[in-house]
């Protein structure tokens, strides 16, 4: 017997518990076939940058990178609590900043970029209907990103040769990669379980705005330490969060917004 010779004789039920509950009994009762013997419907996978072999390669050649660098970040790391809010203009004589110690802060703040494309692209929820259409809307965040990172250096150029010398421009401007090469850090982590596991993401862009508020704290703290001269610097220093704190994390965030309603 088959299952389209499985028909059933339909009669209407005289209580409200003899109704179909489950799936299957509607589609007895609607069709007169049995359900089970009829299949189950197959639903697509999900685009995602889990199912992404590329991003998943990039996210784990950044890792493997900065693995390769440690002895140079740990170096890195001995002067990080001067390079982040430390003042002293003068340079200890112990204090050796080597050219592979800015290979390993580029890496890490390339990383950075990285991991605030994807977690800006988390937070909007943006669901591709193509690998190509999600890599292209990555690609875009992450231009975003990285220009956001560069317009701040250069403004932290400008503003600190303007209102400040040489040398406390220097290092406002070390100040502020430091910050951004520690947040290569801690963002990878949150990244990674927002990726793999995305019934965690909201909670792990929570996290990492935490952690990315905290460490943005310092180097602001740092900028006022090295500016604040008299009280009419309070002005000047507002202006400066408004301008180059404020102001550009909004645009790029309505930007990501605008990117991904757009396709």
């Amino acid at each position: 017997m088959d299952a389209d010779s499985l028909i059933v004789q339909l009669k209407p039920f005289s209580t409200f518990d003899e109704a179909p509950s489950s799936r299957e009994d509607m589609v007895l009762c609607s069709t007169g076939r049995v359900g089970y013997l009829q299949g189950k419907s197959l639903e697509p996978r999900g685009i995602s940058v889990a199912n992404d072999s590329p991003l998943l390669a990039v996210l784990f050649l950044f890792v493997v990178v900065v693995l390769f660098n440690y002895h140079h970040c740990r170096r890195m790391f001995k002067n990080i609590k001067e390079d982040l809010v430390g003042v002293r203009r003068r340079a200890n004589a112990f204090d050796d900043h080597t050219a592979n110690e800015l290979r390993a802060s580029f890496v890490l703040i390339l990383q950075m970029c990285v991991c605030q494309s994807l977690l800006l692209y988390y937070h909007f929820a943006a669901r591709a209907s193509a690998y190509e259409v999600m890599n292209r809307q990555l690609l875009m965040i992450f231009g975003l990103t990285a220009g956001l990172y560069l317009f701040q250096i250069v403004a932290y150029l400008v503003v600190g040769n303007v209102f400040a010398d040489s040398a406390s421009c220097k290092l406002w401007v070390r100040g502020y990669n430091v910050s951004a090469a520690i947040s290569g850090i801690v963002l990878i982590y949150p990244t990674f379980i927002a990726t793999f596991y995305p019934e965690t993401t909201n909670a792990m862009i929570i996290t990492a705005l935490i952690l990315f508020i905290l460490i943005k704290s310092l180097f602001v703290i740092k900028g006022m330490r090295i500016f604040y001269d008299k009280i009419y610097s309070l002005l000047y220093f507002i202006l400066y969060l408004c301008t180059l704190e404020i102001i550009p994390l909004i645009f790029v965030y309505s930007e990501v917004g605008l990117l991904c309603k757009c396709f």
